[in-house]
């Protein structure tokens, strides 16, 4: 035993015995028949100490005034007195009347039957004291081992416990690598089909091609039909050289449409040198304006949003130029960031700089929201993997970002707020708000309202967490319409909330006063954008990158009339233009259909094949739809029929004059 101090250890030995050593050393069964033995001792000697007499006693008799021996008391006890005291009465004068109880002994003598009654008694005491002492020395030795027990107990019960914990963990290990092998089979799968769609396209362009100079091929072998091989060659160097009068200058039917031509007149030479000088100046400019757009100040921050892990909200009401500033942010992006992981949201079939193509731009249709919240959900399984990453092996990300664009997010979240399945998503974009950024898994936002509580991010202090870039513009549309919006752009950069310091909310409103009438002049929009430091300016010209198909060109010194004329003056062929445009229409990107009959001899019975009856049926009462929205929501009717093959089919419906095109790849049934 180890003592606490001096005085500690002087008191224990004091208390210690050798007789309690020699007992502590004994195994528990002598332990118990020592105290057993000690026991017995103890009862025997007191059971011999309880009986019989341990003196020399005397019995006597009173004798009565009548003579009568009375040797017993009321309760009829014998009189009775110890030797030594009777000799004591004796001495001290005993009365006549007292005599020896002769019936009992000659003298009233009775000798002692146990004279060591004592040494019982003591030999009792001695036995009892001796079993509680052991018995006491026991109870503390158990006392300590159960305290010892109880922490061995505790021990092996936490052992217990941590193999519990180790074997649920090993468990939970192993459903984590299933879900992650899961997971990648899955995007194994989609990358699969990503790969074979996009083959089925190029063969599908690279079919297109082909019918088209197939069609090339026919018009030339048609117009040169019984020519020799010098006429034909003839013919080719006269189409591409040859002056006509129909016209202008020096213009040939190769020069109209090569950028390299040059007119070469009767002009004034002056004229033509400033022409030539001029022209040099304006390609110069086109190759360097994207350059020069890039170095702008005003580009500049939105540069830095663009490698920057923190997500934007782009703020504008309509027509305010927020799809074009999305698309140069977007390609720039695409350019710096190649191997990004990006996933859209929108209301419209927008292509997002190709997103489109591989599958990554979900419809929001109001009839089943849920479909395309599977982005919202794809992108945040990236951020719940990268976030179970160790810290120090997160600078893997840095070059592999995850983008979420949500388009036209407000009118989404009027739609679903209410909704109690849309209640989980809101938390995910916040989450992805306020720690994605660590794990460069972002937002972009594309919305008409900066109140963060109607996009469902309730918190404003999360408004600090995001880039916000919002633009003003004025344009008037084609009808007459005129969209000003500048009014959101005001408010916001007036708003405490945002622009925090009265001065500089002072600032940009001046200077807001000042380039709104530039801005209606110049037809650019005004772009605030809260890059620290917060600036305002006119955006420079970057249409260039706005999204959408461009038309094609219509040049107006080729016209049908023109074309017969040349046909008539060069070869003395009467063939109407009719017949060269049904010729001419096979080198278009649209299949001809072999049930379709030419406009001249249209019939009122038109056969239509089983998948464009669908197409009709499915389109009547819907308004303009896109092929991806009608593979999307009537799937179980178009099973096995690809996109391509429902927008072909749309063509030759077009042809028939059932659908027209309502541009941007939308199609809606005749009237």
């Amino acid at each position: 035993m180890s003592y606490l101090t001096p005085k500690h250890e002087q008191l224990a030995r004091q208390q210690q015995s050798s007789f309690m050593q020699w007992f502590g050393q004994l195994p528990f069964d002598r332990k118990i028949a020592a105290i057993g033995v000690s026991l017995t001792i103890g009862v025997t000697c007191a059971a011999a100490s309880w009986t019989q007499f341990a003196s020399d006693r005397i019995y006597f008799c009173i004798r009565t005034p009548h003579q009568e021996l009375r040797c017993v008391d009321k309760n009829n006890r014998p009189y009775r007195i110890t030797l030594w005291h009777w000799q004591q009465w004796q001495k001290d004068g005993m009365p006549t009347v007292v005599v020896p109880n002769e019936g009992i002994s000659p003298k009233g003598l009775v000798k002692a039957t146990n004279p060591y009654k004592p040494l019982w008694a003591m030999g009792a005491f001695v036995g009892f004291a001796t079993a509680g002492w052991m018995l006491r020395h026991l109870q503390d030795t158990e006392r300590q081992l159960a305290n010892f027990q109880t922490v061995a107990e505790k021990r092996d019960y936490a052992r217990a416990e941590l193999k519990a914990q180790s074997g649920l963990l090993d468990d939970y290990r192993a459903v984590a690598v299933k879900q992650v092998e899961l997971q990648t089979e899955l995007e194994l799968i989609a990358n699969d089909h990503t790969v074979d769609i996009q083959k089925a396209e190029i063969l599908g362009e690279t079919e297109i091609k082909i019918t088209q100079i197939e069609a090339n091929d026919a018009v030339f072998e048609a117009e040169t039909a019984g020519m020799s091989e010098q006429q034909k060659q003839e013919y080719i160097n006269f189409l591409r050289s040859s002056k006509t009068p129909y016209l202008q200058g020096s213009q040939t039917l190769q020069g109209t449409v090569d950028p390299s031509d040059k007119v070469e007149g009767s002009e004034d030479k002056e004229a033509r040198l400033e022409s030539e000088n001029t022209g040099g100046e304006i390609s110069e400019t086109t190759q360097n304006r994207t350059s020069s757009n890039d170095a702008s100040p005003t580009l500049e921050p939105l540069n830095r949003i663009l490698g920057a892990k923190r997500s934007t909200l782009i703020v504008g009401g309509t027509g305010a130029g927020k799809s074009v500033t999305e698309s140069y942010m977007l390609n720039r992006f695409s350019k710096r960031f190649p191997q990004a992981d990006v996933w859209a949201i929108a209301q419209k079939n927008d292509s997002f700089c190709g997103l489109d193509k591989k599958g990554r731009v979900l419809l929001f249709d109001p009839l089943e929201p849920q479909l395309a919240m599977a982005a919202i959900d794809q992108v945040y399984n990236s951020y719940d993997q990268r976030r179970r990453v160790p810290e120090h092996r997160r600078y893997e990300f840095e070059h592999q970002p995850v983008r979420l664009i949500l388009a036209d997010w407000h009118s989404i979240y009027e739609t679903c707020k209410d909704e109690a399945w849309f209640q989980p998503y809101l938390k995910k974009i916040s989450t992805i708000i306020t720690v994605g950024r660590e794990l460069n898994v972002c937002l972009i936002i594309d919305t008409q309202s900066f109140n963060l509580a109607a996009l469902g991010i309730g918190d404003s202090n999360i408004r600090k967490n995001l880039y916000i870039i919002a633009q003003g513009n004025y344009n008037v549309e084609a009808d007459g319409t005129v969209n000003d919006s500048y009014g959101v752009l005001y408010n916001l950069i007036t708003n405490a909330k945002i622009v925090e310091d009265a001065v500089l909310r002072s600032s940009l409103k001046e200077r807001f006063t000042d380039l709104k009438s530039q801005s209606k002049q110049l037809g650019q929009p005004l772009i605030f954008i809260s890059v620290d430091p917060m600036q305002l300016d006119i955006l420079p010209d970057i249409t260039s990158y706005k999204p959408g198909i461009k038309p094609a060109i219509q040049l107006d010194t080729v016209s049908p009339e023109y074309l017969d004329n040349l046909l008539k003056l060069e070869f003395d062929i009467d063939l109407s233009t009719t017949s060269i445009n049904s010729l001419l229409n096979q080198t278009t990107n649209h299949r001809v259909d072999e049930n379709a009959i030419d406009d001249n001899q249209a019939s009122p019975d038109i056969k239509l094949t089983e998948i464009q009856t669908k197409l009709v049926d499915y389109l009547k009462g819907k308004g303009a739809k896109t092929p991806r929205q009608i593979k999307q929501n009537a799937g179980n009717k178009f099973k096995g029929i690809s996109e391509a093959q429902i927008r072909d089919e749309l063509n030759l419906l077009v042809q028939k004059e059932k659908v027209i095109c309502a541009g941007e790849d939308s199609y809606r049934l005749v009237d």
